[in-house]
């Protein structure tokens, strides 16, 4: 299952691997402090795309539909499949530092994950 949080909310046992996703990286002592397992910025979307929903909150549709393309786009396909994968099999949570809990750049990431899962195939 993904899970996708807040850096800052509290941590769960059933958190899994932490992941944060934001188009830029974290200093250690934050990283440490929020225990965040993996930087993986290179997920997240464009920095104009992130600049322009910042300065556009209302325009999630928007933001949500340029990163979906950004990351169809992707190189780095490989790496979204197999987070698709795991998260069919192991708990792990996406991290953000938005303010909106359902409108930010985890949730869009993992929106694009859960269809991606439909490409997995499955374990016999």
């Amino acid at each position: 299952m993904i899970k996708v949080k807040h850096f800052l909310d509290p941590i769960e046992e059933d958190d899994g691997q932490r992941i944060w996703v934001e188009p830029f990286g974290l200093t250690e002592d934050l990283r440490q402090w929020c225990k965040v397992d993996l930087l993986l910025p290179h997920l997240g979307p464009r920095k104009d795309t992130w600049e322009w929903f910042d300065e556009h909150p209302d325009g999630w549709e928007e933001f949500r539909g340029r990163y979906h393309v950004e990351l169809s786009g992707s190189q780095y396909t490989p790496t979204l499949m197999s987070l698709a994968k795991t998260g069919l099999q192991d708990n792990f949570t996406l991290l953000h530092q938005g303010s909106d809990v359902e409108k930010n750049t985890a949730e869009a990431l993992r929106e694009f994950i859960n269809e991606l899962e439909a490409y997995c195939p499955k374990d016999e």
